[in-house]
């Protein structure tokens, strides 16, 4: 063709296929290493969407445990009112603390649905299963001390006692609401003076005397589940139960035991009774304050780990003697005030102060 002929010859040659490798460039290629940079990089890749993965698997592992951990909360502090907050019936505003507490906490665990991290524990509803319980045995018992113009319990106390006492199946939260209210409408009308309050001193020897058989009620129980073939390691659930339970219950006898000293002016001045309250004080601090990483009931010689259990009970036979010697001491008349002489008097011992005093 004419337009073939005026097209230079090397158009026209057939050369080599632009797409075609050698294989001598193949070999290099199989032999060339990535650039040290691009390989640092790369491993860098590799070990951060390792790690992302890793993080995540144990994230959605560990969520829910560590949910349940911190949902879990027991207040074994002591209760101090605020100042200026004044009590004519100052039991009552311990217990309004204690259900406070644990409804502004973290909240009523028997109320969680089942799949809520705070249903799978177990020492804080014995806690709070104790605490309402023993609220209750408490109020029902000042109600009786505190009788109205019939010789009946005084109806707000015994009204508390019923709310605090939790039925099965049934959400504590307006229960333990509906109690500190009528706890706070006795205290209301004691400061009105339409309540009449027995004898601080014998009530707190009664109160006394019923914190001294929860310690042996406790004491029982501890004994108990301390000889009982070991279920679980380093405790069974049974053995945090009962721990957690006599625990609240020291830690209601403290608080309470500090409030009737602070309402029991009449023994002020009487040194024995202060000496007798700081005994029994003492012995259940030790018993309210015991505060495992982990509750153990180990059996054996104890090499390893501690038994708790006996120690709670140790702690709570002391204060149960402390509490029965408290409530003995109550019981006692108080000893007669010391007069102060009159000049007369003291003339009359001494003439020259006589002299000195015209």
């Amino acid at each position: 063709m004419a337009f073939d002929s005026r097209l230079h010859a090397a158009y026209l040659e057939e050369g080599p296929d632009p797409n075609e490798v050698s294989e001598e460039h193949l070999r290099e290629l199989d032999e060339a290493e990535p650039h040290p940079i691009m390989d640092f990089f790369r491993g860098l890749w590799q070990r951060t969407i390792f790690l992302f993965k890793l993080s995540l698997f144990l994230a959605l592992v560990g969520a829910y445990p560590f949910s349940a951990v911190m949902s879990h909360k027991i207040d074994d502090s002591d209760i101090v009112f605020a100042n200026g907050q004044k009590w004519s019936f100052p039991e009552s505003g311990i217990a309004i603390t204690k259900i406070a507490r644990e409804l502004e906490g973290k909240g009523w665990a028997e109320d969680k649905p089942n799949w809520h991290p705070q249903a799978r524990l177990t020492a804080m509803p014995a806690w709070q299963e104790a605490t309402a319980d023993g609220l209750s045995e408490f109020t029902r018992m000042a109600a009786a001390a505190v009788p109205d113009e019939n010789g009946e319990p005084d109806a707000d106390l015994l009204a508390a006692s019923r709310l605090l006492n939790g039925i099965p199946g049934e959400d504590m939260r307006p229960r333990m609401t509906a109690a500190a209210e009528a706890l706070n409408r006795f205290d209301s009308r004691a400061s009105r003076g339409l309540v009449t309050v027995a004898d601080r001193r014998v009530l707190a020897g009664d109160e006394a005397r019923m914190f001294a058989g929860w310690a042996e009620a406790d004491q029982d129980d501890l004994s108990t589940q301390i000889y009982q073939e070991s279920t679980g390691w380093p405790a069974s659930k049974q053995d945090i139960r009962v721990f957690y339970a006599a625990k609240a219950r020291a830690h209601i006898a403290l608080q309470m035991l500090k409030a009737a000293r602070l309402a029991d002016r009449d023994s002020l001045a009487d040194a024995d009774t202060m000496a007798a309250y700081d005994k029994a004080e003492a012995a259940w601090t030790r018993a309210a304050r015991i505060r495992p990483l982990v509750v153990s009931n180990q059996k054996g010689d104890g090499a390893i780990m501690a038994n708790h259990l006996a120690s709670l009970g140790f702690f709570l036979r002391d204060a149960q003697r402390t509490s029965v010697e408290l409530a003995e001491r109550l019981d006692q008349p108080l000893p007669p005030a010391e007069e102060t002489p009159s000049e007369e008097e003291v003339a009359q011992l001494d003439p020259a102060m006589a002299g000195a005093t015209r």
